[in-house]
């Protein structure tokens, strides 16, 4: 009973820390700024980080303060203390400034004051920390450059640039956010080799957003797109050990020590759905609706599928019979409308039947996802219409009486599928726009309700996302 009343009054501490409104001003240069991103207004990191702590509580606000071009050097070719983003930012008298430069330090006309860089930084962090708001400071490694381009020097930021953001921390206790090492993986999201796209974007955002929860990353530990008693329970099996893995808070480098503080950082998520859409637990143990754990999209039950309480890989389960049995629901997602994600349990089922589609304007019906019609393996049909596009067919095959998890990731650009946590198949090159189509969706059934289309196996645990969700 004190644990459980420990957490309560851990969780209640979260959500009452959690009410205050935070400023975040995000500092920096072209990549903070936007530069290369369309809406650089709604897809650059700044925006992003915007939506997604608003996920968490709606007073976080987020400002840009970017300068394409700017340097830290107060000697380089365009200080950003000689602009008037810097005046701006510190009259913003924000809670939390994120400093994100260096890239265009490493130029050879700038870098030749390479000596005056940490002093010229430390400078900057004391002149934000002295603001009547006493913002806490945050200091970022810059992303990777991939090739030299703008005169700007990979070799520099990685050899040089890096090792004294770290000597910086040392010596003002600044904390690191390490976008370098976020982002090295993912040059093709780089298309200058300088600048992220909006995806690239969201990747700065989504490194960001765990250090202003007060924790190192989200405590989502299985990975399972929400934070609840699964991931507390992995906590509680390690408490007061060394596990690394767990040891979320505090930010940003941890106490190596699983307690209180991280049980704290599981508070400031716990129950929070990231851009969820739409929840269905599939608990029921009667009735023909399937409830929505946000209350937003419920679905109808058709031909009679069973409950099974006690038959779930979570809780209970919905058995469908293959022949007439599914579930209906109105619009959770639009395709066109940009990224999202699909995940859903599934036990059973047959080659060429199919687990999740939804009607188009002609009422034929699109699989978002099914099985192959020979081999049982996992597939979506949902493409941009392109003469070029195919159904992006997996060889991992889920028809074999086992529990699977299946996710179907649209990122805006390409197609991905994973089961099981693992990615099975994946676009080769980036699409168009998805078809646009505003048809509801059919749980267990497919192209226009057809004989042979219907999913005879367990469902459970149904969740749909408007945003990419991967590991």
């Amino acid at each position: 009973m004190k644990s459980q009343a420990l957490f309560i009054l851990l969780m209640v501490f979260c959500c009452a820390s959690a009410a205050e409104a935070r400023l975040v001003a995000c500092v920096g240069d072209s990549i903070t700024y936007g530069s290369g991103i369309s809406d650089r207004l709604r897809d650059g990191y700044p925006a992003q980080l915007e939506r997604m702590l608003k996920e968490f509580d709606p007073a976080w606000k987020v400002e840009n303060f970017g300068v394409s071009g700017a340097t830290l050097l107060s000697k380089g070719d365009k200080p950003y203390i000689r602009e008037s983003a810097y005046q701006s930012a510190r009259a913003s008298n924000p809670d939390i400034v994120i400093i994100k430069l260096g890239t265009n330090d490493s130029k050879p006309q700038n870098w030749a004051y390479a000596d005056e860089y940490v002093s010229d930084y430390i400078a900057m962090i004391e002149a934000f920390r002295a603001l009547p708001s006493g913002p806490v400071v945050w200091i970022c490694k810059p992303v990777p450059a991939f090739y030299v381009n703008f005169t700007i020097r990979p070799q520099v930021i990685h050899d040089e640039i890096l090792p004294m953001i770290d000597e910086i921390s040392a010596q003002t206790g600044a904390p690191i956010i390490d976008l370098y090492t976020a982002l090295e993986d993912h040059g093709s999201l780089f298309p200058d080799g300088i600048h992220p796209n909006a995806e690239g974007a969201g990747l700065m955002a989504e490194a960001i957003v765990p250090y202003l929860m007060g924790v190192r990353r989200a405590p989502d530990f299985n990975h399972d797109g929400v934070v609840n008693l699964l991931d507390f329970a992995h906590l509680a099996q390690q408490w007061l050990t060394l596990e690394p893995s767990l040891d979320i808070a505090p930010a940003p480098d941890g106490d190596d020590l699983i307690d209180w503080l991280d049980l704290a950082g599981v508070g400031m998520y716990w129950l929070k759905y990231p851009n969820l859409v739409a929840h269905w637990l599939l608990d029921e143990t009667a009735g023909d609706l399937a409830a929505d754990v946000l209350g937003r999209f419920e679905g109808t039950l058709h031909g009679g599928p069973q409950w099974r309480p006690d038959g779930g890989v979570i809780g209970g389960a919905l058995e469908l019979d293959g022949i007439d049995d599914y579930v209906s629901a109105r619009t959770i997602l639009r395709p066109a409308d940009g990224p999202f994600t699909v995940f859903v349990w599934v036990k059973g089922g047959r080659p060429g039947q199919v687990i999740l589609s939804r009607a188009d304007a002609s009422g034929t019906g699109v699989a978002w996802i099914a099985t192959d019609a020979v081999s049982g393996a996992i597939l979506t049909h949902l493409t941009d219409g392109g003469r070029m596009t195919v159904p992006l067919v997996s060889e991992q095959v889920v028809t074999d009486g086992q529990w699977h998890r299946v996710r179907l990731v649209w990122t805006g650009l390409r197609r991905h599928l994973y089961v099981d946590g693992r990615e099975v198949a994946a676009d080769a090159r980036d699409l168009g726009t998805l078809r646009a189509s505003n048809a509801g969706f059919l749980l267990g059934a497919g192209e226009g309700l057809a004989p042979g289309t219907f999913w005879s196996g367990m469902v459970d645990d149904v969740r749909f996302y408007d945003r990419a969700v991967q590991p």
